[in-house]
């Protein structure tokens, strides 16, 4: 297996990727050194032979042929064929990958629906995996070099646990002129038939569950043991391989340095070492390397598939679970955040980094309200009024309006915050100065309601003043705004001219706007942002 480079990545300092650079196993240097070396001897001995072997007259034809030949490289469409070939086997690879097969559903769906603590039930748990780890153990045999070393015959599968002597007996009596993947499924489809008669298994729902996870699981299989049936045409690794390297021969030639000043195609500088033509071989070669070691990843290279860890793995940790752990859990009691905050504790390390509260990228757009708005008026939208004149059809609810009051006293803060280092201090500076508003609502908490700071996943009625509705979901504070129905007096000019009167009032009215201001105290929000502790008033009585 590859080397596991994933914790050298945790952060992205400059000193992590230089160390990362010069690791050796799986690396760059690893796959391309020798080509390399060979290729710059190569190099140097057409030099000497330039330089030192040649007369006058030889040298002159030698240099237009070097010009002859860095003319009409570019005859060679390297990049996009490199390039399409790389995109081809990388996502060949990656399916691959993606279907390997891992026993943990089939197990935990076994476990789950095949009950019984008796000694056949625990057969039965025990045979439904294990015959499905060893029908992928069959198809990793004939594809994988490192597992047909492991077990060369069947036999040998015998010997590791994997299949029994009955097993391999009854498979031998099987016969078939084409390999024999589907058997051990087979067999985990007709122990779950049988479960299914003795009562073991409740319905025929939760027998398909168990049959679909190993339906999917063996489809996985089939599809990686169909990339090994048919592989990439022969012709185009060839054609590949073949434009490389036969880029970098012409290059031994195209890329000398031309010693004579009277030549026709001269060079700025005589190094002797071609420096940019050495770093395009690297990265043309090494590029070509990723494809040759990706394009059959159950090989013996070092960042193949470890199909031998699978196997192990899949079969130690089904067994542990339809038979160790079954219907063996931890004696239930009541966690330590009943009745109180959900705030779960942190190590001393990593409490002294920010926990990072997103609140939605829409929460910018409150920047948009200008400054001098005060008020936001809700109206029923005009196309809406439009069709039911269209369609005759009309309302019996008057038309009023609502609205909400904004309040600009405080700023409301929705960024992260940041290390007093020298560039957090700086960073804190400048987006103050553009620190966006956030609309606030009056609010008005109402009597006898709890104003206790609840947990995210409270839910509570609203108190006896607002009987005959639905229960409350929002957090403690709400606000209740109504408009005044029209009184049929009729209106003078004058109050035409006036703000149409607002009062607060119980929600039997007709029209209202329920907002809510309250946040959970879950996860400590309130000491991550400051604002939440002055404006929510959590711990005030």
């Amino acid at each position: 297996m590859t080397y596991n480079y994933h914790y050298d990545l945790a952060t992205s300092q400059r000193k992590v990727i230089l160390k990362l650079f010069f690791k050796w196993k799986g690396s760059l240097w690893k796959a391309i050194y020798q080509d390399l070396f060979i290729w710059c001897f190569l190099y140097a001995l057409v030099s000497v032979i330039y330089r030192y072997a040649l007369d006058r007259s030889q040298q002159d034809t030698f240099e237009r042929f070097m010009q002859f030949c860095n003319r009409r490289l570019d005859y060679i469409p390297i990049n996009f064929m490199l390039g399409f070939f790389v995109t081809t086997v990388i996502n060949r690879w990656m399916t691959q990958f993606a279907n390997l097969g891992m026993i943990d559903n089939i197990a935990l769906f076994t476990s789950m629906y095949l009950s019984g603590n008796d000694e056949r039930g625990r057969i039965l748990r025990r045979s439904i995996v294990r015959f499905c780890v060893m029908s992928q153990t069959m198809v990793f045999r004939d594809i994988h070099i490192g597992v047909r070393k492991r077990f060369p015959t069947l036999e040998t599968m015998v010997a590791a646990g994997i299949m029994t002597s009955a097993d391999l007996k009854k498979y031998n009596e099987v016969e078939s002129r084409y390999a024999k993947y589907w058997l051990g499924f087979n067999w985990s489809f007709n122990l779950l038939n049988e479960a299914r008669r003795e009562g073991r298994i409740e319905s025929s729902y939760t027998q398909n569950a168990i049959a679909e996870e190993i339906r999917t699981f063996r489809s996985g299989l089939s599809l990686i043991w169909t990339y090994d049936w048919v592989p990439l045409p022969l012709m185009y690794p060839q054609l590949v391989f073949l434009a490389v390297h036969c880029y970098y021969l012409v290059c031994l030639v195209s890329r000398q340095f031309v010693i004579n000043s009277d030549a026709k195609m001269t060079t700025e500088i005589d190094l002797g070492v071609p420096f940019m033509t050495i770093i395009e071989f690297i990265f043309y070669m090494g590029w070509l390397k990723v494809a040759m070691d990706l394009l059959n990843p159950f090989g013996e290279d070092e960042d193949d598939f470890d199909c031998n860890f699978l196997i192990d793995r899949n079969l130690t940790v089904a067994m542990g679970i339809v038979d160790d752990t079954h219907d063996d859990g931890p004696i239930l009691e009541k966690d330590m955040f009943w009745n109180d905050t959900v705030s779960p504790l942190y190590s001393t390390a990593a409490a002294q980094r920010n926990v990072n509260f997103y609140f939605g990228s829409a929460t910018n757009a409150d920047s948009q309200i200008p400054d001098n708005v005060r008020q936001i008026t809700m109206v029923p939208h005009p196309f809406n009024e439009k069709l039911d004149q269209k369609n005759g059809k009309r309302t019996n609810r008057p038309p009023v309006e609502s609205v909400v009051e904004l309040k600009r006293d405080q700023r409301f803060s929705t960024g992260n915050n940041r290390k007093q280092t020298v560039e957090g201090r700086f960073s804190n500076k400048i987006g103050a100065i553009f620190q966006k508003r956030h609309s606030k609502s009056l609010t008005v908490a109402p009597e006898g309601f709890n104003a206790k700071a609840r947990t995210s996943t409270d839910i509570e009625t609203l108190p006896t003043f607002l009987t005959n509705q639905k229960p409350c979901y929002s957090n403690p504070e709400c606000i209740v705004e109504v408009e005044e129905e029209e009184s049929d007096s009729p209106k003078t000019s004058t109050d035409s001219k006036q703000e149409p009167p607002r009062k607060r009032v119980n929600i039997s009215n007709k029209r209202e706007s329920v907002i809510s201001m309250g946040r959970s105290r879950s996860f400590n929000h309130f000491g991550e942002h400051v604002d939440y502790h002055d404006y929510y008033d959590f711990d005030k009585k």
